[in-house]
């Protein structure tokens, strides 16, 4: 791969992609994660979110704090684009996320964007659908079923689940990063 490229991911799972590739991280979404809902919006209308500067909030003040709790998620910093929240899960103080959200949406490549969610963090089959109908060529989605949708991409480890638990081991078995990357069929094992 020699072309330099962002991923916009629902969490963190981007971050194994660029070290995969042996990569700067040129992405903001790096070490962090959506709820659905707010994913969803953010890649709607990204230019629009990333333009805004980012703020920080408490646990208390998030409409998501049951959701941080259930998933131990309760001390990362907690920021806010207008009106979604965003967990930087892998980040000690609300000043790290900040310099290096800031530092790495500078690195977006507009005309190089790769979108990819997962079937978690309260993901409803609306959601799916949201998602594949979005506009984007470069486009995918881990779930745990088969819910016939165009850009699906089943995780058969969580088949017995109600969600896709963790996408960043054994993602490999299931996409070709390298074909993925170069805008070539990518599924495996479907």
């Amino acid at each position: 791969v020699k072309t330099p490229f962002t991923i916009i991911s629902n969490n963190c799972w981007g971050g194994h992609v660029y070290r995969y590739f042996n990569m700067p991280y040129d992405s903001p979404t790096i070490g962090l994660f959506f709820e659905s809902t707010d994913y969803i919006k953010f890649i709607s209308n990204l230019k629009h979110y990333i333009n805004q500067e980012l703020q920080f909030i408490t646990l208390e003040e998030s409409r998501n704090k049951d959701l941080l709790i259930r998933q131990n998620s309760d001390k990362c910093p907690i920021g806010v684009l207008d009106d979604i929240e965003i967990y930087f899960l892998h980040y000690k103080t609300q000043e790290e996320a900040f310099e290096k959200w800031n530092r790495r949406k500078a690195r977006i490549h507009w005309n190089n964007l790769y979108f990819k969610m997962t079937e978690q963090n309260g993901c409803t089959i609306e959601q799916i659908r949201q998602f594949d109908k979005l506009p984007y060529k470069d486009k995918f989605i881990f779930v745990h079923k088969n819910y016939g949708i165009p850009s699906q991409v089943l995780f058969k480890d969580f088949e017995d689940e109600e969600y896709v638990l963790n996408d960043t081991m054994r993602f490999r078995h299931y996409i070709n990063l390298i074909n993925w990357i170069n805008h070539k069929p990518f599924k495996k094992h479907q």
